[in-house]
């Protein structure tokens, strides 16, 4: 298929030399109807945006709420998903700084189901969660999330359906339309400027029979994140594991002062370090539209977008696997404070540099042969493809005969920690007595994701009356194919044993001050940094010398999969406009089948013997690799019903209720397995291609009040039964004398979602007099419940769903007059289970974060605007934190970032 989506690719490209457009919404497109007179005021900007959103849900039948562009390619901020977040019950999760999935009423991203232009778009990911920071917010004219289904709208959901809208020429007011912007983004942590350049056109015919759309963005990005983490989880250790054992002594390991404890929880590693990215993107998305009669419209979309990253991670590295622990304190059966002697400390740098290109292609054509009937066809490929790991790199330098501590009882999520050298002074930074001990060349994955997607959609409207059918019928067929490359098992240790001690001159102090100065007492601000390709010619010149075999990385059967999944259905609906007594009443009830069938296909291998080698490492003895394939097949029928009732022009109430469902994630059918052998991190996590699908029956209430132009207060409340949900279980398997913790996904009990959420916006233009008439206010709040209290053996806990905040709201102040364009936002969510099962099979959590965004433009004239932007303004931390508040996962400080430039339009 690969070959025919960059042959269609090609032909679009040299036909409308860019990229894509959005499907028409059947949805909106049945219920349009003609706004009050006063909304005739011709309005711009902000307020524009905010009048189209409240207008598209307004007139749905179902639960729909939308972000607009405020102008031809400007969302109202710098991320789609960060957009998304303004909008009532919709919160986002970060990562390192940007918005990149998207929860839905306490819902996660393997919840949601996003469409572009109503079509299914590939992605890099394992699984089939939607990343938005693959699509440039530049090139999208809106979106639209559909919190109740209906039978007609593609992708069935727990949690919603999310349809991200680009650019229509012929759907356009003016002819022609262009705009053009050149930004500088100033990133605090990197102390680096990077440029982005974006520009969009449009452009129809006079007689409205043809028309282009084209947009672009490229942009440079340089960040730094720093970050302070427990690479590997806590863990729960006794002087008795063979983890002290040192020269086949039991416990030789624990000092005469070290009393005797079982089962004491305490940090596998330390891993302060600095997490550097350079990003190069460049996006195309257009569109072309032929109408050559008033009942045919023919549209042909392509978008493309392709991202290098490069990242590199320069850290250090305590496992605690060396030396003798001579000073403890514990705590409610934590270890607080540890110091041990004759240890060794390991600086780590991580080198990946992964490719990414993303693109779909579609054509859609819509005929009205009839006033009472429209018929809609519908064809799409999609392909993101991820490349990169034969170029990573993963490095390790040891200090041996370190003196080293942690100490938690300062209550900052950064421990205190340090180390030193009886040999020489400022050990961290100090180029002496380094030694050669662990690398991989290449590894991780590469990743093809593959989407071929047939629609047909038919309304029928019997003498333009009361009633109208809908019938559709439609096929989706997708591959995910992960091809991994892997080091044998004890060939990236040639020098485990650090016995070669590097050159000084590779080695230099970083010089980028921890955490700024701040986030931590005692700790180190700085270690050394090297190139770590010319560290691998160095030790590969002592590995020819030694007769020690040192190759790169190789195929990895075990890490490699292939799912294959086809889904085929169809629908039907009814739509009944009518009036109860004098209020009018809207109802579309639906029945919707699909149909799933899947293989997954890959390998498998067990671990026969596990030993420490004393030295810092495990000593491994796996099975052969044996090939593995499952199918899978289930059906289901999705009822849906949706009622708005307008109990005034400005009142109306709404219902909805369904019976949905979500697929597995891809990667929790993928049969792909990893397993570490690190001391302290000694898991096996592995797929499950048996899983059946989330289902769920879910019922809403709300009314709203369109109490002026512009101006909305809405209140909505929510239940939903989960009948059958998928959860990581944990179990321990010992080996030998290493226990492994197996985590693996699996069917497990239902449980129960309920809550609420209120939304508020108005502009102030016909309330308050001069210029205080540009002021307006958008705030949403949110609260989720549930009874889930699913079993974590290992911690001894109980946890809940994954994504859940109970509490998230947003505030934003804006004032739009005078030229003057001015935006003031925060926005806040509660914790949230972010892994049920994450490192050493304990539950992880997000902590409560709030984040504030300003910005201001000013239009110098009609054509001629100039803006800055500032994100992250209160510089909040991302803090992940294991089981308990006490307990760091990781700490990260992403600093602000700030942004100018000028925006040009026609």
């Amino acid at each position: 298929m690969t070959n025919r989506i960059v042959t269609i690719r090609r032909a679009l490209l040299l036909s409308v030399a860019g990229s894509a457009a959005a499907l028409a919404q059947p949805a909106f497109a049945q219920d349009a109807e003609a706004p009050p007179a006063e909304d005739e005021i011709v309005v711009t900007g902000i307020r524009a945006a905010e009048r189209a959103a409240i207008d598209i849900k307004r007139n749905a039948v179902g639960v729909v709420d939308s972000i607009v562009a405020e102008d031809l390619g400007k969302l109202p901020d710098q991320n789609v998903a960060e957009s998304l977040q303004r909008i009532t019950g919709v919160t986002i999760e970060r990562n390192r700084g940007e918005g990149r999935y998207v929860t839905v009423r306490g819902f996660g991203p393997k919840f949601n189901a996003v469409t572009v232009n109503g079509r299914t778009l590939a992605t890099d990911n394992n699984g089939r969660e939607f990343s938005f920071d693959v699509i440039p917010s530049e090139v999208i004219s809106g979106a639209d999330v559909y919190k109740s289904p209906q039978a007609n709208i593609n992708g069935a959901s727990i949690g919603a359906t999310i349809d991200v809208r680009t650019l229509r020429p012929l759907d356009q007011k003016e002819g022609f339309k262009v705009a053009a912007a050149a930004t500088g983004m100033w990133s605090e942590n990197a102390d680096s400027w990077n440029p982005e350049f974006s520009g969009v056109a449009s452009w129809k015919n006079q007689s409205g029979t043809f028309g282009i759309a084209l947009s672009g963005v490229y942009s440079e990005q340089e960040n730094r994140i720093d970050e302070f983490t427990i690479g590997a989880g806590h863990v729960r250790r006794s002087s008795t594991d063979s983890y002290y054992t040192a020269g086949g002594v039991p416990g030789a390991r624990i000092g005469p002062n070290v009393a005797p404890f079982t089962r004491v929880s305490m940090p596998s590693n330390l891993s302060p370090f600095f997490f550097e990215r350079d990003l190069t993107r460049w996006a195309v998305n257009g569109s072309v539209q032929m109408r050559p009669s008033d009942t045919l419209t023919v549209t042909i979309d392509t978008l493309y977008s392709k991202a290098r990253f490069i990242e590199q991670q320069t850290g250090l590295a305590y496992d605690f696997s060396g030396g003798t622990l001579v000073e403890q304190v514990v705590q409610n059966g934590e270890a607080v404070y540890q110091r041990y002697q004759g240890g060794f400390v390991d600086q780590i740098i991580q080198y990946d540099d992964r490719n990414v290109t993303t693109d779909q292609f579609g054509i859609n054509i819509d005929w009205q042969p009839t006033d009472d009937l429209r018929i809609r066809l519908d064809g799409s490929l999609s392909d993101a493809r991820r490349r990169g790991k034969e170029n990573n790199l993963f490095t390790t330098i040891r200090r041996k005969n370190i003196d080293h501590w942690f100490d938690r009882r300062s209550g900052s999520p950064i421990y205190d920690y340090g180390f030193t050298s009886p040999n020489y002074s400022n050990a961290a930074t100090n180029p002496q007595g380094i030694t050669a001990h662990y690398y991989i060349w290449g590894g991780g994955s590469n990743i093809d994701d593959e989407i071929e997607e047939y629609k047909a959609d038919v309304d029928w409207n019997p003498n333009g009356g009361a009633l109208t059918f809908y019938a559709g019928a439609f096929k989706q067929s997708r591959i995910k194919t992960i091809t991994a490359d892997e080091m044998p098992f004890g060939e990236q240790c040639a020098y485990c044993g650090s016995d070669r001690v590097l050159p000084q001159a590779l080695f230099s102090p970083t010089n980028r001050n921890f955490f700024g100065g701040n986030g931590g007492g005692n700790i180190l601000r700085d270690w050394v940094i090297y190139d770590p390709r010319a560290l691998v010619l160095q030790v590969d010149q002592f590995a020819t010398a030694d007769g020690r075999a040192f190759n790169p990385a190789v195929p990895s059967a075990t890490g490699s999969s292939q799912v294959n999944e086809k889904v085929w259905g169809g629908y039907v609906m009814a739509e009944l406009k009518t009036d109860l007594g004098s209020m009018p009443l809207a109802v579309n009830v639906g029945l919707r089948y699909e149909d799933t069938d899947y293989t997954s296909s890959g390998a498998s291998r067990t671990v026969l013997s596990a030993v420490p080698n004393g030295a810092g490492q495990n000593i491994i003895t796996v099975s052969p690799v044996v090939p593995v394939s499952f199918r899978g097949k289930y059906r289901d029928w999705l009822p849906s019903i949706n009622a708005r009732l307008n109990l005034t022009d400005d009142l109306l109430v709404r219902f909805a209720a369904s019976k949905v469902m979500t697929r597995p994630t891809l990667s929790d059918l993928s049969p792909r397995q990893t397993i570490q052998t690190n001391p302290g991190n000694e898991t096996i996590r592995r797929g499950n291609p048996d899983l059946q699908p989330f289902r769920a029956k879910q019922v809403e209430a709300g009314a709203e009040w369109y109490f002026a132009p512009g101006s909305l207060l809405s209140a909505a409340a929510f239940y939903k039964d989960i009948e059958s949900f998928v959860t990581l279980t944990t179990t321990p398997q010992l080996v030998d004398q290493v226990t492994f913790q197996v985590t693996v996904p699996d069917n497990g009990e239902g449980a129960t979602v309920e809550g609420f959420e209120i939304g508020y916006r108005q502009s102030f233009e016909n309330w308050l007099p001069g210029a205080l008439g540009g002021f307006g206010v958008q705030a949403s709040y949110n609260y989720t419940d549930s009874n889930a209290e699913y079993r974590n053996a290992v911690a001894n806990v109980t946890f809940g769903l994954e994504g859940l905040s109970k509490n998230s709201y947003s505030v934003v102040g804006f004032y739009e007059k005078y030229g003057i364009t001015a935006r003031v936002a925060y926005t806040y969510r509660d914790n949230f289970l972010q892994v049920a099962s994450g490192r050493n099979g304990e539950p992880e959590y997000f902590d409560a974060y709030g984040q504030l965004d300003v910005s201001l433009s000013y239009d110098i004239t009609n054509n001629f605007t100039v803006f800055a932007d500032a994100i992250n303004l209160n510089n909040a931390k991302e803090f992940i934190y294991s089981v308990t508040e006490d307990r760091t996962k990781e700490y990260r400080m992403t600093g602000r970032r700030v942004s100018a430039g000028v925006r040009v339009r026609f």
